[in-house]
């Protein structure tokens, strides 16, 4: 059996921006379900340095290794960015949280629209293959 989309480029790149931004809008909750917790730090990681270090083919230590050519290629946890970077506080409130109502939504806004994006961009090459397939089968 032949797997089309491993060698796709587009379908490669578009799933590592997808867990990338899936990653991102869950730090992006976690950060407004603690928006009242006293002492809570604002966590985020940069989509943007985590998709070239993604695209330029770094690697963790921690990532699946295929041992056939059927495997699929993975996108184990251990290599996304790491969810603990420091964030410079715009304004601490007295409790010591930092989290900004404001930022977090206009992140998640952009993370939803990367996300949406990257999808699309997807579909649209899964699309191409299919309709290959449906050419190579009349």
């Amino acid at each position: 059996m032949f797997d089309l989309t491993s060698g796709n480029g587009m379908i490669q790149t578009m799933d590592r921006g997808l867990t990338l931004a899936s990653r991102r809008q869950a730090l992006i909750a976690s950060n407004l379900a603690n928006l009242d917790t006293p002492g809570y730090k604002t966590r985020d990681f940069s989509f943007e340095g985590a998709m070239k270090s993604a695209l330029s083919g770094q690697t963790s230590p921690t990532s699946l290794r295929t041992t056939h050519p059927m495997h699929l290629q993975g996108s184990p946890s251990g290599s996304l960015p790491p969810t603990t970077d420091a964030l410079q506080p715009l304004a601490e409130r007295n409790d010591g949280n930092d989290v900004s109502l404001d930022r977090e939504n206009m992140l998640l806004a952009r993370t939803q629209s990367t996300y949406q994006t990257a999808s699309t961009f997807m579909q649209v090459e899964l699309r191409k293959l299919y309709a290959l397939i449906r050419e190579g089968s009349r």
